[in-house]
């Protein structure tokens, strides 16, 4: 059974509405990825916002996951910070066929006739 990823989201305030959709897509990757990567130490998402007290905000968001290996970081910018939580989790969701072990077929050549 797998252990939940502990994930840490910095830089967003409490009172954005959107923290717990935040908080609850990027857990649900996190679950989706460990199949492939049941590596994974940690998840953080670094938001820095620029113009908070304007009409609108402009949000540049790192997401960093570390393995026990390496380190995978994905940034986004944009004014809609779901929109970017979307974006990093494509990304994240991307590596999923590079680490797939389970899909190599074996060779027609070593298959008994």
């Amino acid at each position: 059974m797998s252990e939940k990823v502990p994930l840490y989201i910095i830089g967003l305030s409490k009172e954005v509405s959107a923290n717990e959709i935040i908080y609850s897509k990027f857990e649900a990757a996190l679950e989706k990825v460990q199949a492939v990567l049941p590596d994974i130490i940690e998840a953080k998402i670094d938001v820095k916002s620029q113009n908070p007290e304007g009409s609108r905000t402009h949000y540049d968001v790192t997401a960093t996951i570390k393995t026990s290996k390496n380190q995978l970081i994905y940034t986004e910018s944009d004014w809609d910070i779901l929109k970017i939580c979307d974006q990093l989790i494509k990304k994240l969701e991307r590596e999923m066929p590079k680490h797939d072990d389970k899909r190599q077929r074996d060779s027609i050549r070593k298959r008994g006739i």
